[in-house]
């Protein structure tokens, strides 16, 4: 989809379909308004007179013009009142836009906010774009019955009025539209069968990914991660038949700062039935999503490596399967890890934290200054935060603060869980440095701070998408499946890199 800029008056835009997003609270004075109301009849005014649509949020009604005006057909679409709008509700009232003109078979769109948003021009340019690229977002490839054919919307002209910061919206449209791509490679990732989408075709993924964008990767298979001294993530992979993949992106964004660098490390379990511990057989189909945090470090980098920030910027995938047979590793079981500490393995449904483990050890020795990890990893962020929020973790509150900052830059939900020495008792062993559960009680802190112990003092934080990075529930910008999480926030934690206090 091409999305552009336009000063253009709403009422002599040549569009197909016309969205207008307002208030419940809207003057509705807007000059452009009257002008549309008058050429309609009075219909507009007549709307909202007979409370058909009010602009609560979510709202929508459509009107047929009958030619009045080049526009075809008018999206009135709510947002509630003017003091309670956020990212989201702009994100959602782009994507409503886009899914409503692809229903009403019109290519070319126009949106527009007939009030001013609380937001820098950027900001605005960026969720709208975003928003219109993710509702446009499908996962169908595997539907092969008939089914009549979409139109695709080929185009958007956002309108402002305020034409001496048309540049400064471009850039946030600029923005907005890598970071839903990036999103959109990302949902792809997730919601590909783990039949499809093995260790060895995500790497795949991630080449092609870093050739179109012109990035360094190497990928690395079994024996070179034997050769590393890799054992925690070695012992999870050695049931699967699949061979697990280590995967490293480079953008060099900063010749002038090369002292330091942000690390991105991703957990990417293709599959994950548990392993000896074996996960119950209802809902096991959606472990497939467990390389969602790898998948978000690949969407990640895309997206950086089209944006160009000046930052020095390595990802990480640990790529493989966590499956049961006669060669998998099992309850008791002590690992080595890179680190040389070693891990007695208690659980191995457990098994994200062991190849994170590793990963981190890894990531630091390759000269990482900052970490940040994502990962799939506790069903007791989902208890502790339900499906709205990523849990954070981390050592080090002013580089928390930064990627909480991220967070809110990018739209996205994040909340930091408490960390105390007083959980490290829960990961001691009898036999081991370290068991890899904590017992029940505040399972993702205990998780969190089991992956503490591989970061030698450098400022890291943790991210855990396990409760974000799927939903079944979707809103406007989302489908049933992959969310995407967590890829906006590393984006924007890497061009804020050399600008964090």
């Amino acid at each position: 989809m091409r999305i552009e800029v336009s000063t253009q008056k709403p009422e002599k835009m040549e569009v197909d379909l016309l969205a207008m997003a307002l208030f419940e609270d809207s003057e509705r004075s807007d000059s452009s308004f009257l002008a549309i109301d008058k050429a309609l009849g009075g219909q507009l005014t007549e709307i909202f007179e007979e409370k058909s649509f009010c602009g609560k949020k979510d709202e929508t009604t459509l009107i047929y013009t009958h030619q009045k005006i080049p526009v075809r057909k008018v999206l009135l679409i709510g947002m509630g009142k003017k003091d309670k709008i956020d990212v989201f509700t702009l994100k959602k009232a782009a994507a409503k836009a886009v899914k409503q003109s692809k229903k009403e078979k019109c290519a070319k769109l126009g949106f527009w906010s007939i009030d001013p948003l609380p937001f820098r021009v950027e900001e605005v340019g960026q969720f709208v774009s975003e928003g219109l690229v993710l509702g446009n977002y499908e996962f169908n490839q595997y539907k092969t019955k008939e089914k009549e054919e979409e139109l695709t919307v080929s185009s958007c002209r956002i309108y402002t009025a305020i034409q001496d910061e048309k540049e400064k919206f471009l850039q946030g449209i600029k923005m907005g539209q890598s970071i839903g791509e990036a999103i959109s490679l990302t949902r792809d990732l997730v919601n590909e069968p783990a039949n499809k989408m093995t260790p060895e075709n995500m790497a795949l993924e991630a080449e092609a990914v870093a050739r179109r964008k012109g990035m360094k990767i190497e990928v690395m298979g079994k024996e070179e991660i034997e050769k590393l001294g890799m054992g925690c993530f070695l012992g999870v992979a050695q049931g699967s038949e699949k061979e697990p993949k280590l995967v490293v992106m480079r953008y060099e964004g900063d010749s002038q700062n090369t002292d330091q660098m942000l690390g991105l490390v991703g957990k990417g379990l293709t599959f994950d039935s548990g392993g000896i511990s074996l996960k119950p057989a209802a809902g096991m189909e959606e472990m497939k999503t467990d390389m969602a945090g790898a998948a978000a470090v690949l969407g990640a980098m895309a997206a950086i490596a089209e944006i160009g920030p000046c930052a020095n910027v390595v990802g990480i995938l640990g790529l493989c399967e966590n499956m049961p047979s006669r060669s998998a590793y099992r309850p008791g079981d002590v690992l080595k890890s890179l680190s040389g500490q070693t891990v007695e393995v208690l659980n191995t449904d457990a098994e994200g934290r062991l190849v994170l483990a590793d990963c981190l050890t890894f990531v630091e020795r390759l000269g990482a200054t900052h970490i940040i990890d994502v990962a799939t990893l506790t069903g007791a962020v989902v208890v502790a935060l339900g499906n709205h929020y990523t849990g954070v973790l981390s050592n080090d509150d002013d580089f928390q603060a930064s990627v909480l900052d991220a967070g809110k830059m990018a739209g996205e939900r994040l909340w930091a869980m408490p960390k105390d020495d007083v959980y490290k008792d829960q990961l001691k062993s009898d036999i081991a440095d370290l068991s890899n559960v904590g017992g029940r009680g505040a399972g993702m802190i205990t998780a969190g701070m089991f992956l503490e112990a591989f970061v030698e003092e450098k400022p890291w934080v943790h991210l855990d998408i396990a409760g974000t990075a799927r939903t079944s529930e979707p809103v406007a910008y989302e489908q049933k499946g992959g969310t995407g999480a967590a890829v906006a926030t590393l984006v924007q934690a890497a061009c804020h890199f050399n600008k964090r206090k």
